[in-house]
């Protein structure tokens, strides 16, 4: 009998510590600490451009930065943490290698030394002329030494160098004669700048032809122009209102007035800037139609956000309320800067939390199984300095200030939702306001900001970091508990634009 109650007293105690253990699920917080990087040794000593370095060391997995003698060179490979292979770059520099990252920085002992070679283009290849923006080859030896290409005294974009090409863009030039054609290297001592003996090269600028041009567009319904060439434009005008680019081909291009335009109807000069300075008038006599009292918000409803896998959600808890967009854990990382806040799961309601108070939460939010947070800094953007600050607040019916805007809202009669809107009322204050079910469930407080399905449902929503405001309704918590959690939530919700 005395084993037997030794047996059920140990099975009671590892029950109680795995409800702890689950209990503290949310308090958790694996830490990474990133260390600063050492170099103990590197080889070869000596190189050219395009040489690669084996550096050996500590830390070396997330190092941010290889420089040698102050001059950026490349991070080819982090192979492991005590091996990092860097390439010489043309703005490499004689001296001694530094690795650094966000936690410090390391110097070799010895130093690097650079052989130094002479660029050569054959002149075979050599184009006499060009079109702005046409990409140019030429060949020859030892060109991925070369850090710039003018033309004339216009500097062109090097889209890609190799020791035996380079590649290069016509840049834009007002000058309608030859120009001198010079490339720049650092011979070891200084900069030099040479161009094939007696050669220049003509810019040719081709300008967009229209040869058609509606006169008028009510907003929302885009119009389409025709040509030749429209391609080269990079934006169009009424006046000085700029236009919204829908569609762009060599010939047509479709255009609407911008969702953010307010200003009513207009009329004036319709014109295309193209090569950034050059303008072409499309037609001088063109008329927009926009309701001036447009709701300036976008307006979505019934919007599902659902959290945890583990607790019966699908993940699709994170919501851009600029498009009304939802993300799941597996998109999140390539839409971070978009989500103005997200679901949490909680015992006996839902939690929304700004992303910047998300630094405990988000790492328990998983792609296929594995935390989309490792706590090594790659969600800083999003919950770190300088990161997304959404906050909160419930709208009280019992405040006069309040009031005001819930019967605007729910009467459809708001216009724009800037700071005039709330005038009187103090701006939100709550990073994580729960969701309960009924404010007279235990623990619903409206003065911790709190909201209720049933009653005080509706609340201001700022993004300081945008500094737009929006108003959302909580309408329902469609699931019912799942592992002791519930896991979705829906909303309506209106946006400033």
């Amino acid at each position: 009998m005395k084993t037997s109650f030794n047996i059920k007293n140990l099975l009671l105690t590892f029950i109680l510590i795995a409800g702890i253990t689950a209990c503290q699920e949310d308090t958790f917080i694996e830490t990474f600490e990133i260390k600063a990087p050492v170099i103990s040794s590197f080889s070869p000593q000596t190189g050219e451009v395009g040489s690669e370095i084996t550096i050996t060391g500590e830390n070396l997995q997330r190092v941010d930065t290889v420089l040698i003698g102050d001059g950026l060179a490349e991070i080819k490979y982090r192979i492991s943490s005590t091996k990092l292979v860097a390439k010489v770059l043309s703005s490499s520099r004689n001296g001694k290698i530094t690795v650094e990252n966000s936690a410090g920085k390391s110097e070799s002992s010895d130093s690097f030394t650079i052989t130094y070679l002479n660029p050569y283009i054959d002149p075979a290849n050599y184009p006499a002329s060009g079109t702005v923006n046409e990409e140019i080859v030429l060949t020859g030896e030892h060109l991925n030494v070369i850090d710039s290409i003018m033309l004339g005294d216009k500097k062109a974009s090097i889209i890609s160098k190799r020791a035996n090409e380079i590649v290069f863009k016509v840049p834009f030039s007002d000058n309608e004669t030859p120009v001198t054609f010079r490339y720049v290297y650092f011979n070891g001592t200084e900069n030099i700048q040479v161009g094939p003996q007696g050669e220049t090269f003509t810019i040719l600028k081709e300008a967009p032809a229209v040869t058609y041009c509606p006169t008028a567009l009510t907003k929302y319904s885009p119009v389409t122009i025709q040509g030749e060439r429209l391609a080269l434009i990079d934006s169009i005008f009424v006046g000085n209102v700029k236009m919204l680019i829908k569609y762009k081909s060599d010939t047509e291009i479709t255009i609407d007035m911008p969702a953010n335009y307010f200003g009513g109807n207009m009329s004036g000069e319709l014109s295309g800037v193209y090569y950034g300075v050059r303008r072409v008038i499309l037609t001088d006599d063109f008329h927009v139609t926009a309701d001036a009292n447009e709701p300036r918000y976008y307006k979505y409803t019934n919007i599902l956000l659902s959290s945890r896998v583990a607790y019966g959600g699908t993940e699709d808890a994170f919501f851009d309320a600029e498009t009304g967009a939802v993300f799941n854990s597996c998109s999140l990382a390539d839409n971070k800067a978009a989500v103005d806040f997200f679901l949490y799961d909680q015992t006996t309601y839902v939690q929304l939390y700004g992303p910047h108070n998300s630094s405990t939460t988000l790492k328990n939010f998983k792609c296929n199984g594995v935390s989309i947070d490792t706590q090594d800094g790659s969600y800083s953007d999003f919950y770190g300095t300088g990161g997304i600050e959404t906050k909160f607040k419930v709208l009280s019916r019992d405040s006069a200030n309040h009031l005001a805007v819930i019967n605007a809202y729910e009467a459809g009669t708001i216009v724009e939702l800037n700071d005039a809107l709330f005038a009187g009322i103090s701006k939100p204050g709550t990073s994580s306001p729960r969701i309960y079910e009924s404010a007279s469930a235990s623990g619903y407080s409206i003065t911790s900001g709190h909201f209720s399905i049933d009653k005080n449902n509706i609340g201001w929503v700022r993004n300081y970091k945008t500094g737009k405001n929006g108003i959302i309704k909580v309408t329902s918590l469609p699931k019912p508990v799942t592992n002791g959690r519930i896991p979705e939530l829906t909303f309506d919700i209106i946006w400033q634009k």
